[in-house]
């Protein structure tokens, strides 16, 4: 090993701790976002090489047993899909899933995403919208724009009901859906996802797993704050602790080359 190769493995150090730094501080920008998903991160070694006699003076036995690493990855972040806690709230359109299921909401073009933000109301046309004005997925009986005035019941399976005078009017059904390998989900942003392949199952199949469906609560994010500051605050210290790996060793050849040119 050489100081070039010392640079290059402070290098990657820097990279890794830095989208670390990126994703910790999304968590927390996030942590009163509802339904959020934090990231988790996870780091690997990039390379490791057999160490030889020149590099550390040991016995043969040792030697073979030792090796030396090439840098830091930063493995792919991984979405935490673990349940939130539920907060109860006073709207009749706030939903939250206690389960693995995951709403749907179509997007101008009609495209499906996938989310856990239940915040939802009833727009200028009477539809059910996100807060980006995205239809929720519901299989409506009766169309929205065409709902009697009435208190709104969702029950646990999703089934719309309104009451009026004595009467209840069944109007539609919430969708669920879940996908079979979560892991194809990929996040496109305002706390949406999108599937990249593999079966999509719903609540329509009679698929099961994908939970209930709570009325006038909405699911909080599952960033805790305190370990998310934690982790910041460790991954701070040591991209300090590498940037001074980094200049020092820069310092060290620095020398080397005023050495040489003498």
């Amino acid at each position: 090993m050489n100081v070039n190769d010392i640079l290059s493995i402070s290098r990657t150090g820097l990279n890794g701790l830095q989208n670390n730094l990126d994703i910790v501080s999304n968590n927390i920008a996030n942590s009163n976002t509802v339904g959020f998903k934090q990231r988790d991160t996870s780091f690997g070694d990039l390379l490791e090489n057999s160490t030889t006699p020149q590099d550390v003076n040991l016995e043969a036995a040792q030697q073979n047993n030792l090796g030396m690493t090439m840098g830091l990855e930063t493995h792919q972040q991984a979405i935490n899909f673990s349940q939130g806690g539920l907060r109860s709230t006073d709207s009749p359109y706030d939903l939250a899933i206690s389960g693995n299921g995951f709403f749907g909401v179509r997007g101008a073009d009609g495209q499906l995403y996938l989310t856990r933000n239940g915040d939802f109301s009833r727009d200028a046309n009477g539809n059910l919208v996100n807060q980006a004005g995205q239809r929720l997925d519901i299989q409506a009986t009766v169309p929205e724009n065409q709902w009697p005035q009435g208190t709104v019941s969702i029950d646990q399976n999703g089934q719309i009901s309104i009451g009026n005078n004595g009467r209840t009017t069944q109007v539609g059904r919430v969708i669920l859906y879940q996908p079979a390998e979560p892991q194809n989900l990929q996040a496109v942003g305002n706390n949406l996802y999108q599937l990249q392949g593999g079966a999509l199952n719903s609540s329509l199949t009679g698929a099961a797993g994908l939970g209930t469906i709570e009325q006038n609560h909405l699911e909080n994010s599952t960033t805790d704050l305190a370990d998310a500051m934690t982790d910041m605050i460790m991954t701070q210290r040591a991209y300090s602790l590498n940037s001074k790996v980094l200049q020092s060793t820069d310092d060290m050849l620095g020398t080397i080359n005023e050495f040489s040119n003498q």
